[in-house]
């Protein structure tokens, strides 16, 4: 199953919808992601079905303005490459949401979203941004949530551009210890570093299976 959260237009608030054939179904289940996939693989297979079938809304997947699919309630553990990072929630961001002007470098790869019990039961592109003093200011998740069985625990391959320039390539094991068994609810495996960043820079995130998403660096005073 892939999901996102997005904005309704219909309603203004966030709303969970299943993407299907390059369309957002808006989920007649008024509880978001986080508590779908907490009540387990078959309730969330179910709220899939039910937006799948019975939509309160189509809306085109590029015409969509996607939060982050889940809004953490509890410190987000990041590891990129040696370094460890705890980020507060109010930091967590959707990539249609502005970066801000202090973000002077992208690290870039796979989160994690544990589900009824601890281990992987979804994944979702992630990309911690940090200032000068390489310290965290943001952290964007998304725009795609998509469950653990649809990758069979495949290897993502991720790509980050810079402009049109390729800057950096790798694979993420969607079985890494890390995001299987790591700490916390949602917790991210970034081994991806851009160069350093200016403002109006554009930068270009490929996962394969999970998605892409597009940012530019500086939207946000």
């Amino acid at each position: 199953m892939r999901w996102v959260t997005y904005l309704s237009p219909s309603g203004g608030g966030e709303r969970a919808g299943a993407l299907d054939d390059g369309d957002v179904l808006g989920s007649p289940d008024h509880r978001g992601l986080a508590e779908l996939m907490a009540a387990g693989p078959q309730e969330l297979a179910r709220a899939h079905s039910r937006a799948v079938d019975t939509p309160i809304e189509i809306i085109v997947e590029l015409e969509a303005r996607m939060a982050a699919p889940v809004r953490p309630t509890a410190l987000v553990p990041v590891r990129a490459g040696e370094r460890l990072w705890e980020i507060p929630p109010e930091l967590v961001t959707g990539v249609d949401d502005p970066v801000l002007r202090t973000a002077r470098a992208a690290h870039a790869g796979v989160a994690a979203v544990a589900g009824a019990e601890d281990g992987a039961a979804a994944f979702t592109p992630a990309c911690l941004w940090t200032d000068d003093d390489g310290l965290p200011v943001q952290l964007s998740l998304g725009p795609v949530l998509t469950t653990a069985d649809e990758l069979a625990g495949a290897p993502v391959e991720v790509g980050v551009f810079v402009a049109d320039d390729e800057v950096a390539r790798t694979t993420v094991g969607t079985g890494e210890e890390w995001l299987v068994s790591g700490p916390g609810r949602v917790r991210a495996l970034l081994p991806l570093s851009t160069p350093p960043l200016a403002e109006d820079d554009e930068l270009y995130v490929e996962l394969g299976p999970l998605g892409e998403f597009e940012v530019r660096v500086g939207a946000q005073a």
